[in-house]
């Protein structure tokens, strides 16, 4: 069997019903394009929703632009826009994986050649990348906005590796959550205290254990990131964010090989 076949929609009886009263049903955009693997099918599920594109880039826009317009403290700027990205990629990727694996589709992909760490893997950089094409719009203004152009290679290292680690965090979720719904809850549940740690919500400490926890916290780098990039006082270097970001997408990423197994497998 091969990706194509087992992405490919399974019509139902009813759409195999025959008589009609001679009505043509709508069809989806791009209905008849069938992807070819799991980029292409993030891609093609993004594009055929625009209305839902549409919206997710206009509510970070609607978020980023009156903080930066109306001269928000850089503190609680930096921290609204960490928690949107982690929020962003946890929760998308947990309640489509999660929604995937109980319909039976990553069991159909299971049945496909090659380790199941490949298609996850896919599957994770392509949510990784819609979510980052998503924010890009509001960043760009955060960037530009800033006037600290120094720290521009800090915000992309940083949010894109705040992406994948939190989409990686919704796949681990979405093997313990019974359903869709169930994800949502679980995200709240591991986030808060990930996030307290980082000193989202406290600042950032300079010193003692929590300093020592706030360096290793993955979403602390990005709240550095946009504190730098907004002309404040960051508690983290951009070398330091730098090498964070990119420790923490190769831990990512090596994460993704144990949780394919547990993910893929039949509920």
């Amino acid at each position: 069997m091969s990706v194509r076949s087992a992405i490919r929609p399974r019509r139902t009886l009813a759409d195999r019903a025959a008589p009609g009263a001679g009505a043509t049903p709508r069809r989806a955009v791009l209905a008849g394009v069938m992807p070819g693997g799991m980029w292409s099918r993030e891609l093609l599920v993004t594009a055929g929703r625009p209305r839902a594109l549409a919206l997710r880039i206009t509510v970070p826009l609607a978020l980023a632009v009156p903080l930066i317009a109306g001269g928000a403290p850089t503190f609680w700027a930096a921290m609204l826009l960490t928690v949107l990205c982690a929020m962003v990629g946890a929760v998308g990727s947990g309640m489509t994986l999660a929604r995937a694996r109980a319909c039976g589709l990553l069991s159909r992909l299971a049945a496909t050649p090659g380790p199941p760490r490949r298609t996850v893997t896919a599957w994770v950089l392509a949510a990784t990348a819609v979510d980052a094409l998503q924010l890009l719009p509001a960043l760009a203004v955060v960037a530009v906005g800033g006037g600290e152009a120094a720290w521009w290679s800090g915000l992309a290292a940083a949010a894109f590796c705040t992406l994948l680690v939190a989409n990686v965090l919704g796949c681990a979720l979405a093997v313990a959550a019974a359903g869709a719904a169930e994800v949502l809850l679980d995200v709240a549940v591991v986030l808060a205290p990930l996030l307290y740690f980082a000193g989202l919500f406290t600042g950032v400490p300079r010193e003692g254990w929590r300093g020592v926890v706030a360096t290793v916290d993955p979403f602390s780098h990005l709240q550095s990131a946009l504190v730098g990039i907004l002309a404040g006082d960051p508690a983290h270097s951009l070398p330091t964010v730098l090498a964070a970001s990119a420790a923490w997408s190769a831990l990512a990423l090596l994460a993704l090989v144990p949780i394919s197994g547990a993910l893929m497998r039949r509920p």
